[in-house]
């Protein structure tokens, strides 16, 4: 094989209340890494397309060639790779990009040499990459790119991932506002310790979140988005986020919160006719703020990272 072009699908960060542990893909949107075999020994950024702002083209310092560049470690090769990055994802905006990136780098090179690697290997790769931008080691948006549906990270030293399934009757608003937090900025403000009751509270809905993708069940994901713990501190950082989240449940979500670290937000429904409603009216409150966002009425991806061409 000479070339491959690869898809990764954006994700849900947390899913709620999951910190850390739950994640979530979603359908149409996502990042497209191409990996072609060139010349000498050494791996090149020679191209990125639509990016909203400077990415480096450096590959120790671009998500993407930081996971290629270890794939190539793991099967102990050196070979002379170009990528082209072409983002569909803004930067910044809790869906997944950075992951997104580094999740279609590491399937393209592993499959630019004849596959072979576990899933637990190209998460791994990818959250190397993924951990140049966000600071750490965190498998609740690569996981899911990588490999579709709702899953669940049980450790990340050594890697548990179990993949959870996804909810059929699922339908999700997601709304951009125009605003970019970055992870790391959005991890500093966490507090050190939180209250027993929202310990609890956060613990029983991530139960029931787990329970609603393993068993298919919209019934059990309804009302249980509530996060007590991280989104009182995250929120502060998306302007008219109580209000965006009054609107969407009074005009009837079963649950809003925000995606991976904002400023995105979701909320659900299993009503086609409710999901556009609800739409406009979030949409209304952020540009009652003052704020222009993006919109997309979506489903879970239950395909993960997956190759789109390859020669």
């Amino acid at each position: 094989m000479k070339s491959v072009k690869v898809f990764a699908p954006a994700t849900i960060g947390n899913i709620g209340p999951g910190f850390d542990v739950l994640g979530l893909a979603v359908d149409g949107l996502g990042d497209f890494v191409e990996a072609r075999e060139i010349p000498g020994h050494k791996l090149v950024i020679e191209d990125i397309f639509n990016a909203d702002h400077d990415i480096s083209t450096n590959p120790d310092k671009n998500t993407a060639a930081i996971a290629a560049n270890e794939i190539l470690r793991m099967f102990n090769i050196r070979k002379g790779i170009g990528l082209i990055i072409t983002k569909g994802l803004p930067s910044g905006s809790g869906l997944g990009g950075s992951a997104s990136s580094a999740a279609a780098g590491a399937v393209a090179i592993n499959e630019l040499c004849n596959g072979g690697l576990s899933n637990d290997q190209l998460i791994q790769a990818a959250m190397k990459g993924e951990a140049y931008v966000s600071g750490g080691y965190f498998a609740d948006n690569i996981a899911p790119s990588i490999l579709g549906g709702a899953t669940l990270t049980q450790s990340i030293n050594p890697l548990k991932v179990l993949k959870l399934g996804s909810i059929d009757e699922l339908i999700i608003i997601l709304i951009t506002p125009k605003i970019q937090i970055l992870t790391k900025d959005s991890r500093d403000v966490l507090p050190k310790n939180i209250s027993r009751s929202a310990f609890i509270e956060n613990m029983a809905n991530t139960a029931s979140i787990t329970a609603a993708f393993c068993n298919n069940d919209y019934s059990l994901l309804k009302d249980n988005l509530r996060d007590l713990a991280i989104e009182p501190y995250r929120s502060k950082f998306i302007p008219g986020f109580d209000k965006v989240k009054i609107a969407a449940l009074d005009s009837g979500a079963d649950g809003m919160a925000i995606s991976g670290s904002g400023p995105t937000v979701f909320a659900i429904t299993n009503s086609k006719k409710k999901a556009k409603i609800i739409e406009r009216e979030m949409v209304h409150e952020f540009n009652n703020h003052g704020i222009e966002c993006n919109m997309l009425i979506t489903v879970p991806s239950k395909s993960g990272t997956r190759i789109i061409k390859a020669n």
